[in-house]
């Protein structure tokens, strides 16, 4: 009888431990490329190829490393200290950054509502099933209203407040951005896809730090504020 119990009560642990092992948050990278409908422009699709994008993910914490032309942009967001930080790589000037906390992140939202409607509609993206959200956003103070399309998995197992930076209230994480706006006259969509997943054991928690050789973009040269359209008030 003894060992009947031991047997089963081993086979009760070995259950917990698949069980949790299972459902152990996403660690790896995700890699994106960007592509544009609605414009047979070679510049526009020559600029978007040398556009690379790779994301790296543990729970609620991201990291979004963007290259283009030289020009390197690094989102750095965590989920549990609601803190986003923006750093900017130009060959010449440096690494630059803006950080923005929980009561920054929410005043930026203030005077937008987001509706999001979950279609039944799906696709299988990167290997993962994806299906189609469409985010209506108002703007509360003009009553203008613009659309976007996510095409957004659960079976990441991301933390849940991964999106409180961009899309809060957002359920699961999107693999597939489209975003259309009149770009001199031409209706344009830009879509951004993942194009590999990559499950990583190895991603740490010092990989979302700000990098240390980073200056607060207060402390940014004038002409480099400039470039951003930057004005002293909004340092």
């Amino acid at each position: 009888m003894k060992k009947q119990i031991t047997l089963w009560l081993a086979v009760i642990m070995l259950f917990g431990a698949i069980t949790t092992f299972a459902q152990k948050p996403f660690a790896g990278t995700i890699t994106f490329e960007t592509t544009a409908e609605g414009t047979d422009d070679p510049n526009v699709a020559a600029q978007l190829a040398e556009m690379t994008q790779e994301v790296t993910i543990m729970g609620n914490n991201t990291k979004t490393v963007i290259n283009q032309m030289g020009v390197g942009i690094i989102n750095i967001t965590n989920g549990d200290y609601k803190l986003a930080t923006t750093i900017i790589d130009i060959p010449g000037y440096g690494k630059y950054y803006i950080e923005k906390e929980d009561a920054d992140i929410k005043k930026s939202f203030e005077t937008t509502k987001l509706d999001f409607n979950y279609t039944p509609e799906s696709k299988e993206i990167a290997g993962y099933n994806c299906k189609k959200v469409i985010i209506k956003m108002t703007d509360l103070e003009s009553d203008e209203e613009d659309s976007m399309v996510l095409w957004v998995t659960d079976d990441l197992l991301t933390g849940n407040d991964i999106n409180f930076s961009t899309y809060p209230g957002l359920k699961g994480y999107p693999l597939r951005v489209e975003i259309t706006r009149d770009v001199n006259g031409d209706e344009l969509t830009i879509i951004q896809t993942a194009t590999k997943v990559t499950p990583d054991k190895k991603v740490k928690a010092s990989n979302f730090l700000r990098p240390s050789d980073s200056t607060p973009i207060k402390d940014a040269p004038d002409e480099l504020k400039a470039m951003f359209g930057m004005t002293e008030g909004e340092e």
